[in-house]
């Protein structure tokens, strides 16, 4: 009979529509990032071992466990793990912070009022973030860790 009808119900579909494309965009560009700063860390940790080759060469020869410098090369891993996850938490933060200082005010020159925060980082999120950054550090280092303890002591120390 050529009647329409409109309800928020709509509106409220395509918004989430909207919102689930930009979580998958901002997603991928995560999971890139995650992949970049995983291959950095284990290619700093191959350079490494490069450069500490006589050093690992001596612990061997001291007698150091070979778990040890397994352990050694992983908790390094980690500490760059965390050291760029909490770079990456601080960044978050100040973007976080800038929003919730200025986008009430564009709101309201736009006519939308807002009381509310528009970004909160829980802290539990924060924790998990760091976690998971040391995880990653440690996976990506598992490679140059066990390839610093195969190196042969003799060879490591005529180099």
């Amino acid at each position: 009979m050529g009647f329409s009808s409109y309800s928020r119900a709509d509106e409220l579909d395509n918004v989430t529509e909207m919102s689930n494309t930009i979580q998958l965009v901002l997603g991928g560009i995560g999971a890139v990032s995650l992949l970049v700063s995983a291959i950095g860390i284990a290619n700093t940790m191959v350079m490494s071992i490069y450069e500490r080759t006589r050093e690992i060469g001596v612990m061997k020869v001291l007698g150091c466990i070979v778990t040890d410098i397994r352990k050694l090369f992983l908790f390094e891993a980690g500490i760059i793990g965390l050291l760029g996850g909490a770079m990456g938490l601080g960044l978050s933060y100040g973007i976080s912070f800038i929003l919730n200082e200025y986008a009430p005010e564009i709101g309201e020159q736009l006519g939308i009022s807002s009381g509310s925060d528009i970004s909160v980082i829980p802290f539990w999120l924060a924790l998990a973030a760091l976690g998971f950054s040391i995880v990653v550090g440690m996976v990506s280092g598992l490679y140059p860790a066990i390839k610093a303890t195969r190196i042969k002591a003799i060879e490591a120390i005529r180099e």
